[in-house]
């Protein structure tokens, strides 16, 4: 049995988990919803990632856990002479900027990313002082895109599931 099905099913079903503490009748603070959506953010970028190596061993490539990117699994398989169709949408999502996969990738890579600071002079201070601005340009996450995000991942992983059995 391909232990990554298994990964993949844990990593979607935590995100359901999670996607329904973030109903609107919820009444949390501001600070437990953007906890609730980056930990939703971050199961669905476990899933993505235990998917490409469930594809990865689906197709009996020898190494799966070598398989870091959608890169490493499209040249991983065409190594051993196999080009599938669910290597070849995945890479054509995240190479699509308006793609839910690529919205959800760049999502979670500006997670890890400082808050950006825009830094202003003092025009009348004696001494050079910089005032920061605290505002952030960090992705504001919400219920509807990581509800969209989620739907579609597990329709595609639900489709492209019964195309594998077959292999």
């Amino acid at each position: 049995m391909n232990a990554y099905l298994s990964a993949v099913n844990q990593k979607l079903c935590f995100s359901h988990l999670l996607l329904g503490q973030l109903q609107p009748d919820h009444n949390g603070t501001a600070q437990l919803e953007e906890a609730l959506c980056e930990s939703v953010l971050y199961q669905l970028f476990c899933a993505y990632h235990h998917y490409l190596r469930e594809v990865a061993t689906t197709y009996q490539f020898k190494s799966p856990e070598s398989i870091l990117t959608v890169s490493d699994l499209v040249s991983g398989l065409a190594s051993i002479n196999k080009h599938p169709g669910e290597a070849q949408e995945m890479s054509n999502l995240e190479g699509n900027p308006d793609s839910w996969l690529c919205k959800m990738l760049s999502a979670y890579e500006q997670l890890s990313q400082p808050p950006q600071q825009k830094a202003k002079t003092a025009e009348f201070s004696p001494i050079a002082v910089m005032q920061v601005d605290q505002q952030d340009d960090a992705v504001t996450l919400g219920e509807k895109p990581l509800r969209h995000w989620y739907e579609c991942f597990e329709e595609m992983v639900d489709r492209h599931r019964s195309l594998m059995i077959e292999c």
